[in-house]
């Protein structure tokens, strides 16, 4: 569409030279050859510039044509699989992990739309915007320090800070080092809503929202594409800290993600879903949180498309 503008920019250039050519050939000749030629030329043009027109319009109507039909398949597909997980979650609580910038606030409220649709509730989420693991060395030291913690190694640092926001997470408990890392902006809670409309809160404010009630499975969406979440920054330490919790964890991405780290979170032993922003990957989200063990989605890591939903999970 954009080449076809400056095909369009570039005629009426044309147009305007040809035009000038015109006048000023008129005024210095009285060939009306060259006239002629100068007129048929013109006639060209038009007419490829009405084809133009014609095809742009044409375009344009079909991919609008193409946007309805798509809007309509998403909408049918998200009846299909709210009607093939209802009742999977039933009596379960969910909590949520969402490492910086892995997934949009729209793509993160449609997980949470198909958990609540599966008959489940959601009881606490967490943003990490901040590497839990710093560099070794001074960094490490400094960044112990600000925490108030005694170790000083890179990877301690990382594992303790994983474990605060990991029995938050999972039982909604409020440490000195949560209240930390939530006001040195290390992590920031969504409240209820998943997708932070209520905005981050405090460590204690968003403790009490679900005082006591524990999470039985927790969704940890990675895949940011700031370089410094890599899986052994964020995702990795947070997702050891939840399975020393006894509790399910389930590794979901985006399906366009410029960096797949699916295959790290699969040595983890956990379920992924690798396209957890489109229905199927929502499909296949539930049913893992349900029990489902695999690796589902569409690209070359899954192990299979979708989970057996005419089966039992597990």
């Amino acid at each position: 569409m954009i080449d076809m503008k400056y095909h369009v920019a570039s005629l009426v250039a044309v147009f305007l030279a040809l035009g000038v050519g015109i006048l000023v050939g008129s005024a210095m000749v009285t060939d009306s050859a060259l006239v002629e030629r100068q007129e048929r030329m013109i006639d060209r043009l038009e007419e490829d510039f009405a084809r133009l027109k014609a095809e742009r319009e044409d375009l344009g109507a079909r991919l609008a044509a193409s946007e309805r039909a798509l809007a309509a398949s998403l909408d049918f597909e998200d009846m299909v699989v709210a009607s093939l997980t209802r009742g999977k979650l039933s009596g379960r609580s969910v909590a949520i992990v969402v490492c910086r910038e892995a997934m949009s606030p729209e793509g993160v409220e449609r997980i949470e739309r198909s958990i609540k649709d599966a008959g489940g509730r959601l009881v606490r989420a967490v943003y990490v915007n901040k590497s839990l693991v710093p560099a070794p060395g001074r960094e490490a030291r400094e960044v112990a320090s600000s925490l108030g913690l005694a170790v000083s190694g890179a990877e301690a640092v990382g594992r303790e800070a994983a474990r605060a926001l990991a029995l938050y997470v999972v039982l909604g408990d409020v440490d000195p080092l949560l209240d930390t890392l939530f006001a040195l902006g290390y992590a920031a809670s969504g409240g209820e809503g998943v997708h932070g409309t209520s905005g981050p809160k405090g460590a204690e404010d968003a403790g009490r929202a679900r005082d006591g009630e524990r999470a039985d499975a927790v969704v940890v969406v990675v895949g940011s594409p700031d370089p410094a979440f890599s899986p052994a920054a964020a995702g990795i330490p947070i997702v050891r800290a939840l399975k020393n919790l006894q509790v399910d964890v389930v590794g979901a991405e985006r399906w366009d993600v410029k960096v797949s780290h699916i295959v790290d979170y699969k040595r983890e032993g956990i379920p992924t879903v690798d396209c957890a922003d489109l229905p199927l990957g929502r499909l296949s989200l539930v049913y893992a949180l349900a029990g489902q063990q695999g690796h589902f989605g569409i690209k070359d890591t899954s192990g299979t498309r979708v989970p057996d939903v005419w089966g039992p999970p597990g």
